[in-house]
């Protein structure tokens, strides 16, 4: 994962646990987090949702479960408990720049690799 930060330049912050975590995240401005989910343990989501009940932008903030566990939970079970997305691992560099641009498109946030692609399609009322 920090080898991936540093490509595209990005300050990444690392918790050991998901107290130090929620405590970074309540103290310090983030522009996206990820959430490296244990296999053993999906239903252990108590940091995730501490992060979420923080005022103001515990709801805003992009949280992207990062896991191994992908048969044991769908996309649809993360997304149902609150996360943007799922991202299976291993980490592949260029699976995770397109996931977090996906997300930031999501968020009506620019993307950071990929700028002059098109926003995603919606429906307009005349």
């Amino acid at each position: 994962m920090q080898a991936c930060f540093d490509v595209i330049e990005a300050e990444a912050i690392f918790a050991q646990t998901a107290a130090e975590a929620v405590a970074f995240f309540q103290e310090h401005p983030v522009d996206m987090v990820f959430i490296d989910i244990d296999r053993h343990a999906p239903g252990q989501l108590g940091g995730y949702r501490r992060m979420r009940a923080v005022k103001r932008r515990g709801p805003e903030v992009p949280i992207i479960a990062i896991t191994d566990n992908d048969r044991h939970w769908t996309e649809a079970a993360y997304r149902e408990a609150g996360f943007d997305c799922m991202f299976p691992k291993p980490i592949e560099p260029s699976r995770l720049f397109q996931t977090i641009d996906d997300v930031l498109l999501a968020h009506h946030q620019p993307p950071l690799l990929t700028p002059l692609r098109p926003p995603p399609l919606s429906a307009h009322l005349a």
